[in-house]
């Protein structure tokens, strides 16, 4: 017998496609910031200069670099839903701009990964005891084509695409908070001049802010769904 699926319930249109949405908008920038605050002020990368010292450095904290890898990797992992979910939200209104942010960021944040890839792979090194020299010399001297692309679409599209979903939300006619768009719209240079300047508490701020833009936003479109 065939099932009658017209008497399934329909799905709202204001409910957000991405399951677990307001988790991932929540607890994926958080994450995002204790990873930065963790390379920022940790013992392993807050004070070292080379790539043998980030070795030498991940070797006396093991169980720390361990950790740290693991935040970053989860961060990650619930940061692109949580830009998709955004992203869903703000197409209607700005089907353009929440494209072209949406992928960008998206993009961008999957592309970091690679960091914490590079986190692991140290750890391997110091863990086992090898000669580092062999894998100081890969990474300081490397300049693969393919590495570049991926720090370049890391860089541009989580910085470009984080900027232009924060006007995407500027222009949803009052429907998300303002305040939401430029906490997000500042996220990026606040990124930027903590990296460029050595200010520590730069990116884990720019996280936070990034958790407030996407939690304003998707606590928004419940408000208004219910």
């Amino acid at each position: 017998m065939t099932p009658d699926l017209s008497a399934r319930p329909v799905a709202s249109p204001a409910a957000n496609p991405i399951p677990g949405a307001l988790i991932a908008g929540v607890a994926g920038p958080l994450l995002l910031a204790v990873g930065n605050a963790l390379v920022n002020f940790g013992p392993i990368w807050s004070d070292v200069e080379t790539t043998a010292d980030i070795v030498r450095a991940t070797g006396e904290n093991q169980a720390f670099a361990e950790f740290s890898t693991v935040v970053g990797v989860l961060a990650v992992a619930l940061l692109v839903p949580a830009v998709w979910a955004v992203t869903a939200l703000l197409r209607p209104r700005t089907p353009t701009l929440a494209a072209i942010g949406g992928w960008m960021m998206a993009t961008g944040y999957v592309m970091a990964l690679v960091l914490s890839t590079e986190s692991a792979t140290a750890l391997l090194v110091a863990k086992t005891g090898l000669d580092p020299a062999t894998y100081v010399t890969a990474v300081d001297d490397q300049s693969a084509i393919s590495m570049l692309l991926i720090y370049t679409l890391f860089g541009v599209g989580a910085l470009a695409g984080g900027l232009i979903l924060g006007i995407a939300m500027l222009r949803q006619g009052g429907a998300i908070p303002a305040w939401a768009g430029w906490a997000l719209i500042a996220s990026e240079p606040v990124r930027v001049v903590g990296l460029v300047a050595g200010i520590p508490f730069g990116p884990p701020l720019a996280s936070v802010l990034i958790a407030a833009a996407f939690t304003g936003t998707l606590m928004a479109a419940r408000s208004r769904k219910g």
